[in-house]
């Protein structure tokens, strides 16, 4: 492995090149120099030199994750002896959208009961910064809708469950009051969004609902229990997956629209085709497909404890 990577990432850690020519072990010259090369390599600055040492630029950000990523891979690999657990290391797994994490808290349990030498890196974020990871090796397994990998064979995808999705608002909601005979009437209510609609499908079923022309109709939130906050406090319509919406925990709380009813939507999981997946995240899939495969209800005490916090 390059030592410029370990040298610069080393910069990144302690925010000075001496002491990170220290943690290293060469001159504080030699660190110098090749940072300087990486730079001239990659075409921008990795840091912004102050008088009180270095930080990263946003570029530079996104290149010491990676590289750290690089080196923790090298380290795993070239460390494992011919009797080590083949499960241990680091696994990486994206949630696109961060409101499907729950789908996780049960497979994540048993993975790590059953290898707990394994090392989790989890994140989230929008729709195009996960394709952009996993196209980029960034991590090892992605999760999300399935219209988010359609047409792109470079991933391979599986099926874990489909959320149907239903829409509720507070108990006392002038709606339930209301002969309501079609969603179109339920229009002067804002509904609470994540921070993208993932699938098309239902963004143009929410059109026809609202109107194309609008665009004061939805709030964007993609925590869960704020946007249930934000629905015991207003008239907003909030969107909860059907099996937890018919909970008694939820049903003191709300009460689902059935006239509103939004498309079910399939989620699965994703590598990418021309690497092997790594066993560890073999064993995660087998998981989340096995635990959710007849249906995400088997997951309800998560996340009637997730909402209680």
């Amino acid at each position: 492995m390059d030592a410029r990577l370990r040298q610069t990432v080393a910069v990144g850690r302690f925010g000075s090149f001496s002491k990170a020519a220290d943690a290293v072990g060469v001159t504080q010259s030699a660190v110098t120099k090749s940072v300087a090369d990486l730079e001239r390599r990659l075409g921008y600055p990795i840091f912004h030199r102050t008088s009180r040492g270095v930080v990263p630029t946003d570029e530079g950000r996104v290149f010491l994750e990676r590289a750290l990523r690089l080196l923790t891979d090298a380290a795993e690999l070239l460390g494992r002896g011919p009797q080590a657990d083949p499960h241990a290391g680091t696994l990486r797994v994206g949630v696109f959208p961060s409101t499907i994490e729950w789908l996780l808290a049960r497979p994540l349990e048993q993975l790590l009961a059953r290898h707990p030498s394994i090392r989790l890196d989890i994140t989230t974020g929008t729709k195009e910064h996960g394709l952009r990871m996993l196209e980029h090796g960034d991590v090892d397994v992605a999760i999300s809708m399935e219209a988010t990998f359609a047409g792109k064979p470079q991933f391979r995808c599986e099926r874990i469950t489909t959320v149907r999705a239903s829409t509720f608002v507070r108990r006392g909601h002038p709606a339930l009051a209301a002969q309501i005979q079609s969603p179109t009437e339920l229009a002067p209510y804002p509904i609470i969004l994540p921070a993208e609609v993932w699938d098309v499908s239902t963004l143009h079923y929410l059109s026809e609902v609202y109107g194309p022309e609008r665009t004061d109709w939805f709030h964007k939130i993609e925590n869960f229990m704020l946007a249930c906050k934000v629905v015991e406090a207003t008239d907003a319509i909030g969107v909860v997956d059907a099996i937890f919406a018919d909970t008694s925990y939820f049903r003191e709380r709300f009460c689902s629209l059935e006239i509103f009813p939004l498309p079910p939507t399939a989620v699965c999981c994703a590598t990418r085709v021309q690497w092997t997946p790594k066993p560890a995240a073999a064993a995660l899939i087998a998981l989340l497909r096995q635990i959710h495969g007849a249906g995400p209800q088997s997951d309800l005490d998560n996340r009637l404890a997730a909402h209680s916090l």
